[in-house]
């Protein structure tokens, strides 16, 4: 028997269940009876943690997607030098002045950034076709500047594997100061 059968046959009997407890608590209340605050029926068949389990919640998470990258200023005189303190965005639609991101993270000193995307995000089908990144704010003492526009860096799948997925956007190269007043 797979996993999945087993999920969708508790999954069943829970929501058979939870009916019938609402139909019996729904019969009491209209004939007079008052229930205990106490009474729990659901906790009669299932422990707590196996009924956050069926419901899809609970202190387990689930999955995990990841989203990482290189923030580097190109141009200067060392060459592409990394970005420290750059602020990194990612959305799932089109960018526009109003839409704001759906996760961010700060560069670190090797211009290096991790995002750990939101699990309401993680069921989104083709992740690197629907979801875009953005270098969103520098630093105030960098030699690069943002070039707005309304598109955002692609994703490419690294890794899937045991409820993990790893995405990488590569290094974003923003042109220096110097190279735009040129």
């Amino acid at each position: 028997m797979s996993y999945f059968s087993g999920c969708c046959s508790n999954l069943v009997k829970f929501v058979i269940f939870f009916i019938m407890t609402m139909m019996i608590v729904s019969l009491q209340t209209s004939m007079g009876f008052e229930e205990e605050e106490d009474n729990n029926h659901l906790q009669e068949f299932w422990s707590r943690e196996e009924l956050v389990r069926l419901a899809g919640y609970g202190e387990e998470k689930l999955s995990t997607v990841l989203i990482t990258g290189t923030v580097l200023c190109d141009g200067t005189p060392l060459g592409a030098s990394p970005v420290s303190g750059a602020l990194v965005g990612i959305n799932c639609g089109e960018w526009s002045q109003q839409s704001s991101a759906a996760a961010e993270a700060v560069t670190d000193e090797y211009g290096e950034f991790q995002i750990d995307l939101p699990s309401q995000l993680h069921a989104i089908l083709n992740l690197e076709k629907a979801c875009s990144l953005k270098v969103l704010r520098m630093p105030k003492n960098s030699a690069c500047k943002l070039a707005f526009g309304k598109e955002g860096k692609t994703l490419t799948l690294l890794l899937a594997r045991d409820g993990v997925r790893v995405y990488s956007a590569g290094e974003i190269k923003l042109s220096s100061l110097k190279d735009r007043a040129e």
